[in-house]
């Protein structure tokens, strides 16, 4: 077989990936014991879909709201409480990506390279930026400046005021990559972002200079696929400790000030982890989720039961830690032990379109049919 057809057959293969109509369906989850009554709270539905099943859109709960848009540019704000649309903003953009948000704007990216604010008090598009390439995560918004990843490996910082860009990194590019960047974090005063081959890396908000860097994942194998290294799970900042997840990689806990490791776990894995007190959750390439001391790394637990389930990154609502599937379970894991202690479906045989988010008694999701789903028990 030639080169460039094995490069076809494997790019074929990572576009598929990200395809649940060209998968088999995932059959019913195994019964369990419910001990949780885990109910639909509300679902409502609204003017156009987010897109590729990914987690690349999200939510934003502020102020007991929702704030999110969907593939046709509609910027939406509905309330936690029962759904009900307060505003929704029509643009002529095509997002690529979900939202973050200061006071008064939401901005999003799209596939044409473009960062987009959006005014909510004037309910109008306030500035357009084009950036290098398209934009597969949200900004990273804190005081007046944005950052942002593109999918061609730069990192830029822009004045949030008109967009004009303040800074820009550039990480090379693997030959091979999985599609997606990590959302960068403005923190400290330091911007965190994961790059595809493999590196988390730290720079100075200010300036734009390099701080420090490290490999989560290490690129290693004979061929390109087995090398790939990607950090496109989500970063996680918790006192000073920066934790990450990088494809065919590990889970890796690093000093926020000096990026230091303080520990590593050899758990590949494509989405990001949760953090609360002491418990890190994780969630392989298989599927299975793990629990490790957020201080050591030490295994807590391993549920193996929702095995090739097509998991998203975990989130902790309440008493339990919620995983779903691609068949559009919710599953909540007990904190102590790992065991599926309730289970609703989102909605009937849909994947996730983005990442959970939990906010008090509610937890949100969005799902590719044009929903957005609120649970509760």
């Amino acid at each position: 077989m030639s080169k460039s057809l094995v490069t076809g057959v494997i790019l074929a293969a990572l576009m598929l990936q990200g395809c649940a109509s060209s998968r088999p369906d995932l059959p019913s989850p195994a019964p369990i014991d419910s001990e949780v009554d885990l109910d639909t709270s509300w679902r409502t539905g609204v003017d156009g879909d987010f897109g590729e099943t990914s987690e690349r859109y999200n939510l934003v709960a502020q102020d007991n709201s929702l704030f999110f848009v969907t593939r046709v540019g509609s910027v939406y704000q509905l309330t936690q409480k029962d759904g009900d649309e307060v505003l929704r903003i029509k643009t002529k953009y095509k997002p690529s990506a979900g939202v973050t948000r200061d006071a008064d704007n939401i901005y999003f990216g799209t596939y044409e390279g473009q960062l987009v604010a959006v005014s909510l008090k004037k309910k109008s598009v306030e500035w357009t930026q084009t950036l290098s390439s398209e934009v597969l995560s949200e900004p990273a918004y804190y005081d007046g400046k944005l950052a942002v990843q593109t999918a061609d490996g730069w990192l830029s910082l822009l004045d949030a005021s008109d967009g004009h860009v303040l800074w820009r990194a550039k990480e090379d590019l693997p030959a091979l990559t999985v599609r997606g960047t990590s959302a960068p974090i403005i923190i400290n005063g330091k911007v965190l972002a994961g790059f595809s081959d493999g590196k988390v890396k730290a720079f100075d908000l200010q300036t734009g200079k390099q701080v420090w860097s490290y490999d989560v994942g290490k690129p290693e194998g004979r061929y390109e696929i087995e090398r790939l290294s990607d950090v496109d799970g989500r970063l996680v900042v918790k006192d000073g400790v920066v934790y990450a997840a990088a494809y065919n990689g590990t889970v890796t806990a690093l000093s926020l000030q000096k990026g230091s490791p303080i520990w590593q776990r050899s758990i590949p894995s494509a989405v990001g982890v949760a953090v609360r007190d002491d418990l890190l959750v994780a969630v392989d390439l298989d599927s299975n989720v793990i629990a490790l001391n957020a201080k050591n790394g030490s295994q807590v637990w391993e549920n193996k039961t929702l095995e090739k389930r097509d998991l998203i990154t975990p989130e902790f609502f309440r008493n339990y830690v919620a995983v779903m599937d691609r068949g559009g379970y919710v599953h909540l894991l007990d904190l102590k032990t790992g065991i599926v202690k309730g289970r609703d479906i989102a909605n009937d045989d849909v994947a996730p379109g983005s990442r959970m988010i939990a906010d008090g008694n509610q937890l949100f999701i969005l799902t590719p049919d044009s929903d957005v789903t609120a649970l509760s028990y």
